[in-house]
């Protein structure tokens, strides 16, 4: 009798860029239906927000919290409609969990208006994000309002609907009322004035601790920081990719008749921005040293600064000016309003009397 030896399966080739632009596109549609299309006058997301209250007070919705859960929703809503859309590479979720401010460093909150990619994202990881024994997260996105003071900050993290019942105690996972859709929201936290507050308690919905929902974010932004001209291409480690908008109202086939016989109305489109692999690396280093050769160098007491709007000339082409150069070309400097920023390195903390840079000792 002769043994047959059983082939490992060949692996399955990674989904394409138009794949999981189209996905990303599916999440965004998704979400907005959850937090705005109504169901017996209420929105979707209120049945969710009422199972994530009782898990943190042990008791129903008051009256008191519902025009506050109603305005959570309008806002979410609103804000998916619009949102700045990205598909993260495979190794982002990796790189993530591998990020200082995951692994005890110290986060600074401040200047969020600076920091932020853009007022309203999603991002879409085509390999999950996988901490220690939660569910899985397959999107994250945050909401800004307001502006100063009165910012607030809502995140949400997104997995797979069918994966929230089934940390939930069986009484709650019996009566709650989940949508019937692939992605749903398990954490929405907010902050607000410096306060970070919940609304539910994450260990049944398989969700990170707020602190860890903040540290996730600003981590993204820091391994993918915004781009000075949001619409170029390669040169930015990025591409855009051109999918249907999945929730467009006007997307309907019309009404053939004489007057419009034969028009075939061109279906809306949504940009999907796609992260290149190798192209965003953390700006921050794992392990910060005064003498690291490979980053900035900082002297162990430095501090970070605040400084105020101003004007400054820069170039216009700054991914394109290395090669424009080499080419034999010119770059006239603009002028161009800088926003109010904060200086320094990063994970420490603010000193305001100080408005000038810290010469370290060169080596």
């Amino acid at each position: 009798m002769t043994r047959t030896t059983t082939q490992p399966p060949i692996p399955a080739p990674p989904p394409s860029d138009e794949v999981c632009a189209l996905h990303a596109e599916r999440m965004r549609a998704q979400l907005a239906e959850i937090w705005g299309k109504p169901v017996r006058k209420l929105p979707r997301g209120m049945d969710l927000l009422q199972t994530m209250y009782n898990t943190t007070s042990s008791q129903d919705l008051t009256e008191a919290r519902i025009p506050y859960f109603l305005n959570l929703c309008a806002r979410n809503a609103a804000a998916y409609r619009t949102p700045e859309t990205l598909v993260a590479p495979h190794s982002m979720g990796q790189r993530l969990i591998n990020h200082p401010f995951l692994s005890g460093a110290p986060i600074h909150a401040t200047n969020l208006e600076a920091t932020a990619l853009v007022p309203d994202g999603l991002v879409y990881f085509p390999t999950p994000i996988q901490l220690d024994d939660l569910h899985p997260l397959y999107g994250l996105a945050w909401h800004m309002t307001g502006s100063g003071r009165d910012l607030t900050l809502d995140i949400e993290t997104v997995t797979t609907t069918q994966l929230i019942p089934t940390r939930l105690p069986p009484l709650l996972a019996a009566t709650t009322k989940l949508p019937r859709t692939l992605y749903c929201p398990n954490s929405v936290v907010t902050l607000h004035q410096h306060i970070l507050s919940r609304h539910s308690n994450p260990a049944p919905f398989g969700a990170p601790d707020p602190a860890a929902v903040l540290a996730l974010l600003l981590a993204f932004w820091d391994l993918r920081p915004p781009t000075p001209a949001p619409d170029t291409a390669d040169d930015a480690g990025e591409h855009l990719v051109h999918v249907p908008n999945l929730t467009t109202p006007d997307h309907n086939t019309p009404p053939r008749g004489r007057q419009n016989k034969g028009a075939t109305p061109t279906p809306p489109k949504r940009a999907i921005r796609i992260i290149h692999e190798p192209a965003h690396t953390p700006a921050t280093s794992p392990h910060p040293t005064a003498t690291d050769s490979t980053g900035a160098k900082w002297k162990e007491d430095t501090l970070r600064w605040e400084v105020g709007e101003r004007w400054q000339n820069r170039c216009p082409n700054p991914h394109q000016h290395r090669a424009i150069i080499e080419a034999g070309g010119e770059c006239t400097p603009v002028l161009v309003r800088v926003k109010p920023h904060t200086n320094g390195p990063r994970g420490r903390a603010t000193d305001s009397r100080r408005t000038v840079r810290i010469i370290p000792d060169r080596t």
